[in-house]
């Protein structure tokens, strides 16, 4: 989205907000993150040595509770695409509260329930996404309409469906859906579990050794485990992905599924108020009949938070491959909101 359009609309919303009533103002949030960063060594070592600064993402988010039943986010997403520092619509929903006792709907671009939960006790987006979004397993946003609620009086079970385009915020482009499901599970207050599956409907692909078509379909399951143990957090994600017919084996065999997995498993422990220590490791196979295609990925900060609102964490990511040479990037990574 440009500027031409980008600067007109944030206006718009600061005019609205000075002339609603005081009982019902829209509020305003923001955040921004980035780095310091130095690269040392790049796989296709093409990169190597470059550093500098950089803001990764930074967001301008507008809530606005509509009346008791009814209540609507708007947010904007700057972060690069390419050479290009481009904004973006983040979020655009309306959410109908209550529809039925226990349960919400919400219609418009909105969080997938994939990682939701995960990325919220990851706790630390500003260093790096959890593994489903770090490899496009799937998108942290679609189009479409949501369901969720609680299974039980006392919220210890939750759920959340979704039906989106699977255009991620772009446009529908065909006739093709996809479906999501999770179940959250809370058996205390220090401990989450959640089961999550999809369904992506696709069109059919010619099998250029069978001349023939085939389904793409995909399916995506992953599990995830959160506990905290005092000034202790713990979190473990795992993922398998099955793609219809995706790839050939060799030139003289037909279209094969593609099998991907992942696991992801990270720490943080607070010294004090004012630090913490974060260590995270993913192993991601992104294809389990290639050899030598695997990667893992290794992170390690220190979180110094000199105001609640703001973070400074040294820390260091090394990427290492199946073949070549390990990407190996130290930074000092910046958060602040308001």
């Amino acid at each position: 989205m440009s500027k031409k359009i980008v600067l007109p609309i944030i206006t718009f919303f600061l005019m609205i907000s000075f002339q609603i009533s005081a009982q019902n103002l829209p509020k305003l949030s923001g955040l921004v993150f980035g780095d310091y960063f130095y690269n040392v060594q790049q796989n296709d070592n093409g990169k190597n040595d470059i550093n500098g600064f950089q803001f990764r993402r930074i967001y301008f988010t507008t809530d606005f509770k509509i009346s008791e039943k009814f209540s609507t986010r708007f947010r904007l997403e700057s972060s690069w695409q390419g050479s290009n520092f481009t904004t973006d619509v983040k979020d655009a929903w309306l959410k109908w509260n209550g529809i039925f006792e226990g349960s919400d709907a919400m219609i418009g671009l909105s969080p997938t329930p994939a990682f939701s939960i995960s990325e919220e006790s990851w706790g630390y987006r500003f260093l790096e996404k959890t593994i489903l979004d770090y490899n496009k397993i799937v998108s942290s946003r679609d189009m479409g309409l949501d369901l969720k609620g609680n299974l039980t009086s006392k919220g210890k079970i939750k759920y959340w469906l979704k039906i989106g385009n699977n255009s991620k915020s772009g446009l529908e482009n065909d006739k093709f859906k996809r479906y999501y499901s999770l179940l959250q599970f809370s058996p205390a207050k220090n401990l989450t579990l959640t089961a999550y599956f999809d369904y992506s409907s696709s069109g059919m692909i010619e099998d250029g050794f069978t001349n023939s078509y085939k389904n793409n379909n995909s399916i995506v399951t992953s599990a995830f485990v959160g506990y905290s143990y005092k000034e202790l957090n713990f979190g473990i994600e795992s993922f398998y992905r099955k793609i219809e017919n995706n790839f050939y084996k060799s030139s003289t065999s037909p279209l094969a599924d593609q099998n991907s997995y992942g696991v992801s498993a990270w720490s943080h422990f607070r010294l004090n108020e004012k630090l913490k220590f974060v260590f995270r490791i993913d192993y991601y196979e992104p294809n389990s009949d290639l050899s030598k295609d695997e990667n893992t990925l290794i992170l390690a900060a220190a979180d110094f938070v000199p105001d609640k609102s703001v973070h400074i964490a040294p820390n260091i990511e090394i990427v290492t491959y199946g073949s070549g040479d390990p990407d190996i990037v130290p930074r000092i990574s910046f958060y602040w909101k308001f």
